[in-house]
């Protein structure tokens, strides 16, 4: 009998919003292999979200990222100390594969060393990133953590190569323990029947609404683009603390007539403004923290509706955008960078065009659920087996590979 793989991971749909969220659970999802997956009480009525050979098993005492207080970290890395042992010693697991954050995967990888049993990690930039620029004592400890704990981890899943750099030249973990998977959309995405009727100069931007993701830099650069382009306008889709800041800006300039912020979107709603807009922009940018984006799937998702895409730099937009062939990837904060970056997509059909049919084939290439199901698939096994990697997963994990070769 094949051994089932125990994926802990406190954030785990429904519902199925959010890159992190789609990844993980598109990776489990596309895979032959079978997890057990602890994770934390639902917070709604949906069905749960994964095939049918994967058992869920949710509590009370595991809490997700969504602002936990200190006493429920607590409690959940405590749990950890005992359920963990109980559940290994009832299940012949193959793997721990730990998608907790730094101190979660910490406690996850000492475990599995007490308990002899490999553990694979999943990471991301943010988590990565900020130990490493901030200077506060949490991520001071953070920092330390990965220093010590990571290296004794038997392999890495990571979104992008900005996560992976880290990993090896901040922390010195192997190359070789390494693999990037892009991020991805759910195999549902990929059965919806489109109807893309673009509107001229329309611009689409979707995330939550944060500091990183930029949003104000691009309603700015709207503002001054609307003297060359009267009829531009920019739709901007999202939730979160920053609203009430860029309500104020948009409502300073009198922009709401071409500037809109939707804050309440169901799925078809969503599906309707990739549909007919006709630029992807997120100008996102590193904050003085650390705080920095991964691979977002807003990428992928531009891809699948046939827009190109503007991204910031300095953070996992590379392994997504491949500048000057699916889309740019510019410094957002250069003066006038993402002025020139629109007008030069706008008002450029060919240029237009060629990056929508290069972004077509990259995100089969790359961001596909079957193709990320195999290969997370077989990550799990060279890690467990100590091979390196070959193949496509190889020249992936230097860097991501031209479209057109």
């Amino acid at each position: 009998m094949t051994k089932k793989c125990l994926l802990v991971s406190p954030d785990f749909p429904p519902p199925l919003i959010g890159g992190s969220l789609v990844y993980v659970s598109t990776l489990v999802t596309n895979t032959q292999d079978s997890f057990d997956i602890l994770t934390s009480i639902k917070k709604n009525n949906k069905d749960e979200i994964t095939k049918s050979s994967n058992k869920i098993i949710r509590s009370s005492f595991i809490t997700d990222s969504s602002n936990p207080s200190r006493f429920s970290l607590l409690k959940m890395y405590i749990f950890f100390f005992f359920l963990i042992p109980i559940m290994i010693f009832r299940t012949s697991y193959k793997v721990i594969i730990a998608n907790s954050g730094v101190i979660g995967n910490s406690i996850l990888i000492a475990l599995g060393k007490l308990l002899k049993i490999k553990v694979i990690c999943i990471s991301y930039g943010e988590e990565l990133n900020v130990p490493v620029k901030s200077k506060t004592i949490k991520n001071s400890i953070k920092r330390n953590l990965i220093k010590f704990f990571y290296k004794k981890a038997s392999g890495f899943i990571v979104v992008c190569h900005f996560c992976k750099n880290l990993l090896t030249d901040k922390f010195e973990i192997e190359n070789n323990k390494i693999d990037v998977i892009a991020s991805c959309l759910s195999l549902q995405k990929f059965s919806e029947k489109l109807s893309i009727t673009k509107k001229k100069n329309s611009i689409l931007s979707v995330g939550r609404l944060i500091e990183r993701k930029g949003f104000h830099l691009l309603i700015k650069s709207v503002l001054r683009l609307r003297e060359k382009i009267d009829d531009l306008t920019l739709t901007i889709v999202g939730q979160g603390p920053y609203k009430k800041d860029l309500t104020a800006i948009i409502d300073e300039n009198n922009a709401s007539s071409f500037i809109l912020l939707q804050t309440e979107v169901d799925d078809e709603k969503l599906k309707l403004f990739y549909e007919t807009s006709e630029l992807f922009v997120l100008a996102n940018h590193e904050l003085e923290n650390g705080d920095t984006e991964g691979c977002p799937s807003v990428f992928s998702e531009a891809m699948l509706y046939e827009l190109p895409s503007i991204g910031g730099k300095y953070a996992g937009v590379e392994t997504a955008i491949i500048n000057n062939e699916n889309g740019l990837v510019i410094d957002v904060e250069r003066n006038s960078a993402l002025d020139e970056a629109i007008l030069k997509i706008l008002e450029n059909k060919s240029i237009r065009d060629n990056f929508i049919f290069n972004g077509k084939k990259k995100l089969l290439r790359d961001h596909h659920p079957e193709v990320v199901g195999k290969q997370f698939e077989k990550s799990i096994e060279r890690f467990l087996n100590g091979k390196p990697a070959i193949g496509f997963q190889k020249k992936f994990n230097s860097s991501t590979p031209p479209i057109n070769i």
